[in-house]
């Protein structure tokens, strides 16, 4: 009886020990394609976060408006003028030319309004999305917090409130779809000392061109606005552009590749972005691969 015992027990040691001698063996014989699977796969995987960093890191990849206000940059004398202005109940109408960086700039006026002027509500309203001149109210509206109206109803509801209505893409009311009606609303809604709605206009061209109307008749906006240009940077704000988005990731141009950029964009922001982003994969893109 015990010698059966120790019988079965032997078989299966050594079953068992056979088993893990069979499996070193398989470990042993696989291992070199093991090995090189492995090597392969892990430089893929580096490949694909040297790509990831590279996207990631590379500071120059704002695109359209800017958002983000830790990535906006300068014009601080130009947005102190524009709040004491928008303080006084100024209308406003900027001015620029296409990639000036317009309309970045409205949209950070707006989002730094609640702390520059505190007693007015900023609303954004991008005409480029509002489809007719219905929609338009009905988006102003909401932004504002009440049911749709217009004409005398808006009014008596803004009442005793005070907005800075920041309208980007203006040019969108030259569609057939706009009247003109809502300029003249707008014009009712924003003129005078005690108007609950202070204009903040932005576009490509001065709103006396944009709308001319009739020439027997003046435009509902004209004459209402305060008209700012917004300018490309100049050669110096370039270089602190470029340099404090440098600086962020540890690199840096040389003088002559900052000269270049500017040459080559006369400081328009956009093309900054583009120039700067292009040099930047050229010269550390490959960095993230080593």
């Amino acid at each position: 009886m015990i010698g059966t015992i120790l019988h079965n027990e032997v078989v299966q040691f050594l079953a068992t020990l056979l088993t893990i001698i069979s499996g070193i063996a398989a470990l042993w014989f696989f291992w070199d394609k093991i090995f090189v699977g492995t090597h392969w796969m892990m430089r893929q995987i580096k490949t694909q976060l040297a790509l990831f960093k590279t996207l990631q890191f590379n500071p120059f990849t704002d695109q359209g408006r800017i958002k983000n206000p830790a990535h906006f940059f300068g014009r601080e004398r130009l947005l102190s003028t524009i709040f004491e202005e928008l303080q006084k109940g100024t209308n406003l109408s900027l001015i620029g030319e296409k990639q000036i960086g317009k309309s970045s700039f409205l949209y950070n006026i707006y989002q730094r309004g609640a702390k520059q002027v505190p007693d007015k509500q900023f609303i954004y309203l991008d005409m480029q999305i509002v489809h007719d001149e219905g929609d338009f109210f009905k988006a102003l509206c909401t932004e504002v917090g009440i049911k749709k109206c217009r004409g005398s109803d808006l009014y008596h509801a803004l009442q005793d409130k005070q907005y800075v209505l920041c309208l980007d893409n203006i040019e969108r009311m030259t569609n057939k779809l706009f009247s003109g009606d809502e300029r003249v609303e707008l014009r009712g809604l924003a003129e005078g000392a005690e108007a609950p709605l202070t204009l903040l206009i932005a576009s490509g061209s001065p709103l006396a061109e944009i709308f001319p109307d009739s020439s027997l008749d003046y435009s509902p906006l004209y004459n209402i606005c305060m008209s700012i240009d917004i300018l490309p940077f100049s050669q110096a704000e370039v270089h602190s552009f470029i340099k404090i988005r440098l600086q962020a990731v540890g690199k840096q141009f040389t003088q002559e590749e900052l000269n270049q950029i500017w040459e080559e964009t006369q400081g328009y922001p956009a093309q900054v972005q583009k120039k700067a982003a292009e040099l930047y994969q050229q010269k550390f893109g490959q960095d993230y691969m080593d």
